[in-house]
This record gives structure tokens, C-alpha cells and sequence, in this order.
């Protein structure tokens, strides 16, 4: 189920990528600090923001976004689009970037989305029960005939994959297709700080910018909190699950591995892969976890019986028999989708107070959890 979930960030149509000479033409703009994200860039005009997209070291995407009917003097620069800002004609592919409109109180401008169930907010429920937003349908290929009949403003989309022929098909209707890399930050507060895209593209950098300024101020008020604890007080930390043979686990890079580290924890899986995920052989998931004091994220299952009967392997770790294993569940949608993968990536102040909570208790104890539960019997 996990994976399932997982794939629906793989969704829809990548637009190829120009490839554009980045110094000499932006130096007369004012480039916007970032803090900690390194996918993407944002420039200030006189009266546009320059939004630049970076896919790899050669490849950038980049959108003018200005008022529509205001005249704009800018450098010569190669654009993949323009875009009105203040947008208020929105497509989006991944539950993530529908966090952002929430916080933003821009629920209204979501016209679609694939696969509804999905979204847990309840302010974006209730405007799908009231069917103001379009269900795009499963699976990999979209209706992008619908997309194009309701002319979005843009449409965003998560970086996955290389569906080309449905993006040139986008592009020949004039509609700009923004590929969203958050997943491909290494810091927590790097994906965290992706609201600023979707913030100057709604004309709400200053919502966005405050929105994110309280997320770095809590998190690292807890990190520094948890990193006065010594090496041998943090408990040992086992994450992720078996399928098909193969375990699924946070590489040594990735946001999950860096939370649990930030929150006293020493993931086991510390010296394996990069920000990705690990697959891994069971064996070398026994000989190495087995004893975990605890086992953060195991996937959605729903107690430790229903674990085991699914799989009698999960019986023999120290986690499962002394009933420490926690999942991302807590905060269900009414349709079955999960908080944890749709806010979670946009509050890891919030994630890492969680995982506190559950390593070191006594540090968080007015703490309510928000995305993690402990599986009963």
C-alpha cells in the first residue's frame, strides 16, 4: 500500500527540459536568499519574479511570472513559460504540493487533481464533496485532453519518471508544466522551503515566506535541543518493510535518515545508499537491525498481529516483541489518504517532534502526536 502510495508521485507528463546558459543574464535581477534548498532559484524584477527550476547542472527550467497585462522589462532571457501571478487556475500532481495551498489558504485555486482519495486536507475535501475539483483518474496516463480543456494557469508536477510525449503535447497548448524536485533535497528544511515556488507563483511570497520562516525557527529549536545527547543515549532505529523479498528502507541521505538523526536517533541504516531508497536482502536487514530498540515507519499496517500474518519474519525482531514499532497512520483522510504524505514533507518541524516524542519522550512530552502511532496487538 505504501507503494502505491509512492507511485502517485511518479504521476504525469515532464516537459523536456531547455538547456540555457545561466550566468551574465540574471545579473541585473535580485536573486531571493534560499536557506536551504538547492532545486531551484527565484529572482525579483521590477515587477516579475524569474522562477528557474534546476533538473541537473546543465538543465534548468525557467518561467517568467509577471502580471499579464503589465509591460515587463527584463533581460533576454530563454523562457519555458510565462505565468500570471497570482495564479488562481491550478493543476497539481503529488498530495505535497497540496499542503502548500492549504497553508496558503489558496484551496480554491486547485481545479484538478489525479486520484482524489488521496488528499486527506479537510478543506480541500470538502470542496471535492462539493465538486468543485476535477478527479484526473489513476494511474500513469492522464487525461491531459481534460487538462487542456480547463486551461490552468500552470500545472505542477513531481519529477519523477519521463513521460515526454505527454509534456510536448502540454507545451503545444501553451500550458507551462513546472516539474517539482523537493523530493531531491537533502535536508528536511530544503523540501520544507519549496512552498516559496508555489508561494510567488500565487502571489504570496510574503504568506510563503513567513509560513516557512516558523518551520526553520521550530525545527532547529529542536534539533539544537536533541543534539546535546550523547552518542550512547540514542536509541537504535530501524525503519521501513519487506515486499516481495526486498526490504524498503530511508537511505543514509535521505529526509526520513536525517530526521531520525536530528531527533536523537541512530538509524541503522546510516552507512547504506544515498537520498533515495534502499533494497535491501532480509538477512542483511536481521543482521544488522534485529535488535533495534525501536522501528519508525512500517509502512501502514494497522497492528503487530496483522504484521506477522503478513509476514512471519517481522515476528523475530526486538521492535515487534517488545512493541515498538510505530506508523505514519495517525491523521487519516476520509478517503484513506494520509496526512503524513501530504503535510508531513512541509512540517518536518513538526515530523521531528514526532520522532522525539517517540525516542525521548521526556524531551516532548506536552508534544501531541501528529502523523506517527504505535501498533497495538
Amino acid at each position: 500500500m505504501a507503494l502505491i502510495r509512492l507511485s502517485i508521485f511518479l504521476l504525469l507528463f515532464l516537459p523536456a527540459c531547455q538547456q540555457t546558459s545561466q550566468k551574465g543574464t540574471l545579473d541585473a535581477l535580485e536573486e531571493i536568499p534560499l536557506m536551504y534548498a538547492k532545486g531551484f532559484a527565484l529572482y525579483r524584477g521590477n515587477n516579475f519574479f524569474i522562477l528557474e527550476i534546476i533538473q541537473s547542472p546543465n538543465k534548468t527550467q525557467r518561467f517568467l511570472i509577471s502580471d499579464p497585462v503589465e509591460e515587463v522589462l527584463m533581460p533576454d532571457l530563454s523562457l519555458d513559460g510565462k505565468i500570471p501571478i497570482g495564479s488562481h487556475k491550478v493543476i497539481l500532481s503529488a498530495t505535497p504540493q497540496v499542503a502548500h495551498l492549504d497553508y496558503l489558504q489558496a484551496e480554491d485555486h486547485l481545479m484538478a487533481f489525479p486520484d482524489l482519495d488521496l488528499i486527506s486536507s479537510e478543506s480541500v475535501r470538502r470542496r471535492i464533496d462539493e465538486d468543485k475539483i476535477i478527479d484526473l483518474g489513476k494511474g500513469p496516463v492522464t487525461n491531459f485532453e481534460k487538462i487542456i480543456d480547463l486551461e490552468p494557469d500552470w500545472v505542477m508536477i513531481s519529477g519523477f519518471g519521463e513521460p515526454f510525449k505527454l509534456a510536448d503535447r502540454l507545451a503545444s497548448a501553451n500550458i507551462p508544466v513546472i516539474i517539482n524536485q523537493e523530493f531531491l533535497e537533502e535536508h528536511p528544511l530544503g523540501r520544507a522551503e519549496w512552498i516559496k515556488v508555489t508561494g510567488v507563483l500565487l502571489g504570496k511570497e510574503k504568506e510563503a515566506t513567513e509560513v516557512y520562516s516558523k518551520i526553520v525557527t521550530n525545527y532547529n529549536a529542536s534539533r539544537e535541543l536533541m543534539a546535546k545527547v550523547p552518542e550512547n543515549k540514542k536509541p537504535s532505529v530501524l525503519s521501513g518493510t519487506l515486499y516481495k523479498d526486498i526490504w524498503y528502507a530511508p537511505g543514509k541521505e535521505s529526509w526520513a535518515a536525517k530526521i531520525i538523526a536530528d531527533a536523537g536517533g541512530h538509524y541503522l541504516f546510516d552507512k547504506e545508499g544515498d537520498t533515495g531508497s534502499l533494497t535491501l536482502n532480509y538477512e542483511f536487514v536481521l543482521n544488522h537491525a534485529s535488535e533495534a530498540d525501536y522501528w519508525i515507519g512500517a509502512a501502514n499496517h494497522t497492528s503487530l498481529g496483522s504484521m506477522v500474518e503478513q509476514n512471519s519474519k517481522y515476528g523475530v525482531f526486538k521492535a515487534h516483541k517488545e512493541k515498538q514499532i510505530y506508523t505514519y497512520t495517525l491523521g487519516m483522510g476520509a478517503t484513506g489518504g494520509l496526512r503524513y504524505f501530504e503535510e508531513g514533507y512541509l512540517r518536518p518541524d513538526l515530523v521531528l517532534l514526532d520522532m522525539i516524542k517517540i525516542l525521548h519522550p521526556e524531551k516532548a512530552s506536552e508534544h501531541k502526536f501528529r502523523y506517527f502511532e504505535r501498533l497495538e496487538d
